[in-house]
């Protein structure tokens, strides 16, 4: 009977894990023309670095860009790369693995190196980073 509750525990837990939820294809998109884009692809593994780098951009888009998201000049959107058909769109910008970029003016910015180099160790200067990209390309 143990054995037998274990099991089932053990497929229950491995479902959930492995349940993957359908990205709606319009949230597959660039930004709109005059729009800027914020888009974290991240699996649904996270280490501290990647809790920090959300929640710097929840901060940061909450606080001093709470305007633009709200009259829709800046949107933020994260992909879960192991839900179907993000890889394929990811893999549009060279993403395979977690990534933050940034769309503007035409323009793509990869910000992850920067991300994870800085969001846990320094969040002030990732934090710098994010806005000067914003406010000047």
């Amino acid at each position: 009977m143990k054995r037998l509750t274990a099991s089932l525990i053990f497929l229950i837990v491995l479902s959930a894990c492995n349940s993957r939820q359908a990205v709606k294809s319009d949230e597959l998109v660039l930004p709109k023309e005059g729009q800027t884009g914020i888009y974290y692809f991240r699996t649904p593994v996270r280490c501290e670095s990647c809790n920090a780098i959300e929640q710097i951009l929840k901060d940061e888009l909450n606080g001093k860009y709470a305007g633009q998201v709200e009259s829709g000049e800046l949107v933020f959107r994260q992909f879960n790369l192991d839900d179907p058909g993000v890889a394929d769109f990811a893999f549009q910008f060279d993403v395979v693995f977690k990534s933050l970029l940034i769309f503007k003016n035409g323009q793509t910015i990869n910000l992850t190196e920067e991300a994870f180099l800085y969001a846990l160790p320094n969040p002030k200067k990732f934090r710098q980073l994010v806005e000067e990209t914003l406010d000047t390309h």
